[in-house]
């Protein structure tokens, strides 16, 4: 039993017993702090008497301690107590003495401790625990060698943000072995924790923004570094995998006597879907990568795991890889294998019957502009094209009718390519608006399908928006709306899309470009060829995991455009342009839309001002590593 006034150990720190309270023993720490412990709860190093943690006394020769305890080669080590070793060292085993020891053994060089009791290192230990400090030394020499580089390095700021002047570049004082520490900040910025203490005794703050503006100020980053893809943890890579060969297990019917149209921005290069006209009824067709993608295969696993294609304005990063697009795409080749939708409507534009088959087609490429021309005049395909400009509408009517919330918002497009960057307003068309009403329909049209076969199917739905009745007219109404809207779902509960104004939905249009596109075609052939179809539990597992990983790929999207449209600003600091009242963010504090640009600000222009009211701005402050731009107005 340890008695009062003693020396102990309490979870390895020393202490020393005051007084037995009952069944505890009430000890001292070397903090000046007392608690009530149990006796298991302590070691012994000394019996005293000690009415404090004494001061180890100093000095004592534990060199030739150690040699005299030190096991010989492939001998095991005799342990001894603190007081044992105080004794060979100090020639007197008193309280100051025996934690003199015991500290040297806490210590680790020459000694382990291990509780009270001291063991000597052998020879080998020895020497490899004396590596280990020599290398820790020179690491921490290291270290605080570059934070003192680091913090006398000039940095210059330009434009509101943190960027390297040419004169600090050339008085770049780092060498190769900051590599190391460079990229722990750089860990840091890409949104993973940074290693150990560094960041705070650099002056560096704790989020991924303050080490994105240390590292341009530092100059080891310029503006056109975007952190935001690595920091949502995107693949930055188009997948690397064989497909397999197409299944023979549906022959493909024979639509090439069609006029099949694949129409998208002149900046495209991923045809997916096709439209035509027969003089009938409407045909979509899409294309058909799930004719060599089966469930579970290596391909389908990894499209699963990314969700959609990741596109940036520096890159693309596909769902499925590079071959599916070579052999699938819309128009690539003279002949295009599709899954093909004919669909029969109503003279009011709903629908009234739906055959889906596989097929072969001869499609004709076009942009926007060029299809907009060519239904304007009177030659091959106009005709057609003007047919489906009429039905969209039509179908548009209809969707109104229903509920359906239509939001205009001017769109801009981000550029980067060789380094240079462009921003471009996207045009409104005719043809723009048809090939959307007709991929709506499209979709509408496989959930239908679906539906009257009990097919399990990843139908997208969506619940109300909120009252539109107080939207207010021009484009503040649009951003209005857009704050209306409900998030979509996807799984295999058949509900309607209410934002869309339609009672079933699917995203069926675009499997090369999303996985939830890919299963609705992996299950419509399932169909088709007699096979067992996924089962609903399976659907909605899909569904979720594709929805959680396509999740970080539109946050980079918006992060990255964001990003370089900064980055074009910085290099055009006298830019001046339009700018629409769009919302109250305060008193006195409006929300503003630059449709040039594409970027809503927040600008202080104080009382008075009306939504969609236009002004003249420019631009002030930006942070880029926060992605925030502050414009002022004329």
């Amino acid at each position: 039993m340890i008695a009062p006034k003693s020396l102990v150990l309490y979870k390895h720190r020393p202490a020393f017993v005051i007084a037995r309270r009952e069944d505890k023993l009430e000890i001292g720490l070397d903090d000046g702090s007392s608690l009530k412990v149990r006796d298991k709860d302590l070691e012994e190093l000394h019996p005293g008497p000690v009415q404090t943690i004494p001061s180890p006394i100093e000095g004592g020769d534990f060199e030739t301690a150690w040699s005299v305890l030190a096991p010989a080669s492939g001998m095991e080590p005799q342990a001894m107590s603190a007081r044992e070793v105080a004794e060979l060292v100090f020639g007197d085993s008193g309280p100051a003495e025996t934690l003199a020891a015991w500290t040297a053994g806490a210590d680790g060089l020459l000694f382990r401790a291990e509780g009270a009791l001291l063991v000597p290192l052998s020879t080998e230990e020895r020497e490899k625990e004396a590596d280990k400090r020599r290398k820790r030394a020179g690491e921490t020499a290291a270290r605080e060698a570059f934070i003192g580089r680091a913090k006398g390095a000039r940095g210059a700021r330009t434009g509101g943000g943190n960027h390297p002047s040419e004169e600090s570049k050339s008085a770049w004082p780092f060498t190769e072995e900051d590599e190391r520490f460079f990229m722990d900040i750089e860990a840091q910025a890409f949104g993973r924790p940074a290693k150990g203490r560094l960041a705070a005794d650099l002056g560096i703050g704790e989020t991924p923004e303050d080490a994105h503006t240390w590292l341009l100020a530092m100059g080891r980053w310029n503006r056109t570094v975007n952190p935001h893809p690595r920091r949502s943890g995107c693949p930055l890579a188009s997948p690397r995998l064989e497909i397999g060969p197409d299944l023979d297990e549906m022959p493909r019917r024979d639509l090439r006597h069609l006029e099949s149209w694949a129409i998208d921005n002149a900046w495209s290069h991923d045809p997916d879907d096709a439209v035509a006209w027969d003089g009938e009824s409407v045909w979509v067709h899409v294309a058909d990568p799930a004719a060599a993608i089966l469930p579970d295969s290596a391909a389908d696993r990894e499209a699963i795991a990314r969700g959609m294609t990741l596109y940036l304005p520096e890159l693309t990063s596909t769902l499925l890889p590079p071959e599916a697009l070579d052999r699938f795409g819309l128009g690539l080749a003279p002949e295009s294998p599709a899954l093909s939708f004919r669909i029969a409507l109503d003279e009011e534009g709903a629908i009234e019957s739906v055959d889906a088959c596989a097929s072969t087609l001869c499609v004709r490429r076009t942009h926007y502009a060029e299809a907009d021309e060519i239904a304007a005049g009177g030659g091959a395909g106009s005709e057609g094209l003007r047919r489906l400009g009429r039905i969209a509408e039509s179908r548009k009517r209809r969707r109104l009718a229903n509920g359906a919330i239509d939001i205009e918002i001017p769109e801009v497009r981000v550029f980067v390519q060789g380094g240079e960057i462009s921003i471009e307003r996207l045009p409104e068309t005719r043809s723009s608006g048809m090939v959307r009403e007709m991929m709506l329909l499209a979709g509408e049209a496989a959930a239908r399908w679906a539906y009257e076969r009990r097919l399990p199917f990843p139908y997208y739905s969506q619940e109300s928006p909120g009252d539109p009745a107080s939207v207010p007219e021009g484009l503040a109404g649009e951003f209005a709306k857009r704050r209306l809207m409900r998030s979509g779902i996807t799984g295999p509960t058949p509900s309607a899309h209410r934002g869309l104004g339609l009672s079933f939905y699917s995203q069926a249009t675009s499997p090369l470009r999303r996985y939830a596109d890919l299963m609705a075609h992996m299950q419509i052939r399932a169909a088709l060829a007699g096979r067992p179809p996924l089962d609903e539990d399976e659907v909605m597992r899909r569904s979720a995991l594709a929805q959680a990983a396509a999740s970080p790929n539109r946050q980079a999207e918006r992060a990255s455009e964001a990003h370089w449209t900064l980055v074009w600003l910085l290099a055009h600091p006298d830019w001046e342009g339009e700018g629409i009242v769009v919302g109250a963010a305060g008193p006195g504090t409006w929300t503003v839309f630059v449709p040039d640009l594409g970027l809503e600000s927040r600008m202080r222009l104080g009382p008075g001002r009306s939504l969609d009211e236009r002004l003249r701005i420019r631009v002030g402050r930006i942070d880029l590593p926060r992605l925030e731009v502050g414009f002022k107005a004329d």
